[in-house]
This record gives C-alpha cells, sequence and structure tokens, in this order.
C-alpha cells in the first residue's frame, strides 16, 4: 500500500510540475503578445508571425494580420487625405488669383465712384478668401501636411485662457469650468479646436447664455465636456455638426460651417473621439483623448 501511495505522489509531483512549467510558458506567451500590441499601439511596430501548430500561435498570428490591416487602411487614409488636400489646393490657387484681381477692381471703384452695394461685394469677397483659408486648412490637418508638438499641459489652463480671449467678445455670457486634467497636446491646436466649439455656444446661446465647460481624468483618458444652454439642435442634425460646410437652421449669417470640422480634425490628429448630443438645456459635446501609456490588463 505505501509503495503505490508514493507512486501517485510521485505522479502527482511531476504533474504539478508539468503544469507549472506549461502554465508559466503561456503567460509568457500572453506576455509577449501584450508587449508586441503596445508597442504596435505607441509605434507601429507589429507582432511576427508564428509557425507554431496551437491554438496561441494562431491567436497571434489573428493579431499580426490585424496590426497589418490597420497599417494598410492607415496608409490608403493616408493617401486620400492627402490626394483630397492636393485637389483642394489646386482649386484653391485657381480661385486665389480672379479673387485677387476682383478684390482690387472693387477696392477701386469704392475709392472713385463707391455704390451701396460695394461694401457688400467686398464683404462677401472677404468671406470666400476665408472659406478657402479654412478648407485648405482643413485638408491639411487631415493629411497630415502640419507638424504637432505633442506636450504635456494643464487643459483647464488653457481653457482659461481661451475664455479669456472670449469674454470682451461676448461680455454677457456666463463661462463656468469645472476639473482640472493634464493632456499630451499641440497648446496652439487643441486651443483652436476648442475655441471653435466654446465660440460655436457662444453664437447659439442667449445674451445671458451660460457655456459650461468640463475637464476631467481617469486612468485610461482625460475627457472634455462643452455644454450650453441654446436648446440644442434637431435630433436629425446631431450627426451632421462636424460635417464640412454644414450649417444648423439657427447659424449665424456669417458662417461658412467649417470651424467644428476643424476641430474634429485636430481632436482625431490627438487620438481623441469626439460626440455631440442634446442636453436638457442646449447641446453637449464631448472630447475623450486616450491616455495611449496606460497599461493594458488581460
Amino acid at each position: 500500500m505505501i509503495p503505490f501511495l508514493i507512486c501517485i505522489t510521485v505522479i502527482l509531483f511531476f504533474v504539478t510540475i508539468i503544469f507549472i512549467i506549461l502554465n508559466a510558458r503561456k503567460n509568457k506567451q500572453i506576455n509577449n503578445l501584450k508587449e508586441n500590441i503596445e508597442n504596435f499601439i505607441e509605434g507601429g511596430e507589429k507582432a511576427e508571425y508564428s509557425t507554431a501548430d496551437s491554438n496561441f500561435a494562431r491567436l497571434q498570428n489573428a493579431v499580426a494580420e490585424l496590426e497589418n490591416l490597420l497599417l494598410l487602411e492607415k496608409s490608403n487614409s493616408a493617401s486620400q487625405a492627402k490626394s483630397n488636400a492636393d485637389f483642394v489646393a489646386d482649386i484653391s490657387h485657381q480661385l486665389k488669383t480672379p479673387l485677387a484681381g476682383l478684390r482690387l477692381y472693387c477696392e477701386m471703384e469704392q475709392s472713385s465712384t463707391p455704390t451701396p452695394y460695394t461694401e457688400k461685394e467686398l464683404q462677401l469677397i472677404a468671406k470666400m478668401e476665408s472659406l478657402i483659408f479654412n478648407l485648405l486648412r482643413l485638408e491639411k490637418i487631415k493629411s497630415d501636411a502640419y507638424t504637432m508638438d505633442f506636450t504635456k499641459h494643464s487643459l483647464d489652463e488653457i481653457i482659461g485662457e481661451i475664455i479669456g480671449n472670449f469674454k470682451p467678445l461676448f461680455p454677457e455670457k456666463n463661462f463656468i469650468v469645472y476639473g482640472t486634467a493634464d493632456l499630451r497636446c499641440d497648446k496652439e491646436w487643441i486651443a483652436e479646436a476648442i475655441g471653435n466649439i466654446i465660440k460655436n455656444a457662444c453664437e447659439h446661446t442667449e445674451a445671458n447664455g451660460s457655456i459650461v465647460v468640463s475637464v476631467s481624468e481617469s486612468e485610461n483618458s482625460v475627457d472634455l465636456v462643452i455644454e450650453d444652454n441654446g436648446g440644442g439642435v434637431p435630433k436629425e442634425q446631431l450627426p451632421l455638426l462636424f460635417n464640412r460646410f454644414y450649417r444648423a437652421d439657427n447659424a449665424a449669417p456669417e458662417s461658412a460651417g467649417i470651424g467644428l470640422a476643424i476641430s474634429k480634425a485636430i481632436f482625431e490628429k490627438h487620438h481623441a473621439t469626439v460626440t455631440a448630443e442634446n442636453s436638457k438645456d442646449g447641446l453637449k459635446i464631448t472630447a475623450c483623448f486616450p491616455i495611449i501609456n496606460a497599461n493594458i490588463k488581460l
């Protein structure tokens, strides 16, 4: 009986050792795959294909294939964006010369024989020039034509500076800022993106309207929420707000429908997602910035 128990104990011991070794090997494979995924997210380094015949090898090959597809899609998107930017640049170049000539003739007419229409003509030319400039900038942002300097900044301080610039323009508005968070961003570009949204909120609220800006930071993201009490927009228009040239029914007459599209493009260059929804009293726009160096939990 005793030799039998000893034999069983030895067998169980070796089975336990084998299980521990296999489990350690599996954990090592999981950690290696996790590290490969993190390297791909941070620097675009692809995972290697495995020639082994196992379920884990098939998982690793699926990850590698997915990374290849993502890189291909990124390359195709960049190529399309560059093509769009080149097209817009060509059109802009063709329009600038006749517009400059038209402005010159209008200014000459205004100085010599002004008419009730001359000033309006100059205003329309200025609007067209601004539209061409902003459209070209939008396409350049999408095609990575601009170099952005990503460093850590206090997001609430950036918002404070933006609001400080808007207060003289909208003295009766109530600006409220909640929260604090640090964000790795290009300060000038992110300030323009946020400023476009705040300006839009100012233009779509009553004289004494309120604009509330909230920032918060979690383990994996920094969230920015800009909310006004202007009554919001029809539900069917919400998905269209960030489209270029889209103007809401209550948009200002001088609006060209480019500002929010530029904001979205800038946010996306910061890897953020942006959404719009109606709140109780107005429009609520949320931008979520992922913290790229957050740990991936398995």
